[in-house]
């Protein structure tokens, strides 16, 4: 679960149909006033494969402080961890937290999930701050560039703040 006395706000991320069960997990947290906020990114491979696209921009107009997100379209994009540009939607946000207390969940494709995770931990985001549901792909061997890439956003984001 989440510490919510130690969380600031909670990233989704998610491959695919892995949105669906954010959605019930978003419901639920925006029901509770003491819940911090949530930016979910969620990951496509293509504009036709988005789903439940409707339900999450009415979600976001109708709680603005408290959720927001994105997608990644895979095949216009790359992969979330395919380039800074695309790290950036994980890290900045309009909710106003730290990496340390931002609370990571990864849901969807073994892989990306695997790779988050590494990139995460490498870049110092504490085990007890990550939370995982991997599906498919439990096979595919992890990408080291990527989880390097993943390692520098967290660093610089931290950089970053200690500047401000």
């Amino acid at each position: 679960g989440i510490d919510v006395a130690s969380t600031d706000r909670v990233v989704m991320i998610s491959t695919g149909v892995g949105v669906g069960p954010c959605i019930g997990a978003i419901e639920m947290a925006l029901e509770d006033s003491f819940r911090p906020p949530i930016d979910l990114i969620a990951s496509y491979r293509s504009q036709d494969e988005v789903v439940y696209g409707d339900i999450l921009d009415s979600m976001q107009q109708s709680h603005p402080s408290k959720f927001a997100w994105k997608s990644i379209i895979t095949e216009l994009d790359g992969r979330l961890s395919a380039n800074e540009d695309n790290l950036r939607l994980v890290f900045e946000s309009n909710f106003d937290a730290s990496v340390e207390r931002t609370h990571f969940h990864l849901i969807g494709n073994a892989a990306l999930v695997g790779e988050m995770k590494a990139g995460l931990e490498e870049g110092g985001v504490p085990p007890s701050k990550i939370s995982i549901e991997s599906y498919f792909n439990h096979g595919a061997e992890l990408n080291q560039e990527s989880i390097r890439r993943i390692s520098n956003a967290v660093a610089s984001m931290k950089v970053a703040a200690a500047i401000e």
